[in-house]
């Protein structure tokens, strides 16, 4: 309730979280269902920075142009996010401040992963399905139970005594190791998932997959 309170999520009449009286919990998720940028948009700078084919010699993220006979804006976003425009999409990663435009109409990318945090709606959007997530994982160990098989990954390291003078520092640390885990996941799904255009089974099914890694520190 206070992570909703936090989120300007208020209780309605109903007794369910909303933002005003119009919009219930439900309806936000919902809302979130149709609202894939969060996600899509994440898809694209990690393409972006991995498919060789927007790589230059040094492996950096080529700048596009938004139409070109080889790689382009448009022909990234396409493959990236089929759902929205390539117009779209660069006005919204314009405001993300996740790429910039030169004046030769060249557009240069600016960072791997989206500031979250920097945008209410992505925020609030992305707190939910973080929380859906991590819930869907202990949700999926507890049912179960000991076969060990059918549960997701989830291990926790754990300190009741530590320095409180020292959390900087392990923010530094895992800001770089849980960094670069992520990324090499992040290849790893991107080879593995339905767009890398693999020779994959077409009867087989897709579903989302996520991995995180965070730092939980108690307030005393």
């Amino acid at each position: 309730m206070e992570l909703f309170s936090e989120l300007g999520l208020a209780p309605a009449k109903d007794g369910v979280f909303a933002r005003d009286s119009s919009h219930s919990l439900k309806a936000l998720f919902a809302d979130w269902r149709q609202f894939p940028n969060t996600l899509a948009i994440s898809d694209l700078l990690t393409l972006w920075h991995q498919d060789v084919n927007y790589l230059d010699s040094a492996g950096k993220p080529l700048p596009l142009r938004m139409r070109s006979r080889r790689q382009s804006f448009r022909s990234l976003a396409s493959k990236a996010v089929p759902n929205m425009t390539a117009t779209q999409l660069l006005a919204e990663l314009k405001r993300l401040k996740a790429v910039r435009v030169d004046k030769k109409g060249l557009i240069h990318v600016r960072q791997r992963s989206l500031r979250i945090y920097k945008d209410r709606r992505h925020r609030v959007i992305h707190t939910l399905n973080s929380l859906r997530a991590f819930i869907n994982t202990l949700r999926n160990n507890l049912n179960t139970g000991p076969d060990k098989s059918k549960q997701l990954f989830h291990r926790v390291a754990w300190n009741t005594e530590f320095d409180i003078a020292q959390i900087p520092h392990l923010k530094i640390w895992l800001s770089r190791h849980g960094q670069s885990l992520l990324e090499a996941a992040d290849s790893w799904m991107l080879k593995n998932s339905m767009k890398s255009g693999r020779a994959v089974n077409k009867t087989r099914c897709s579903t989302e997959v996520s991995i995180g890694v965070y730092l939980s520190v108690s307030n005393h």
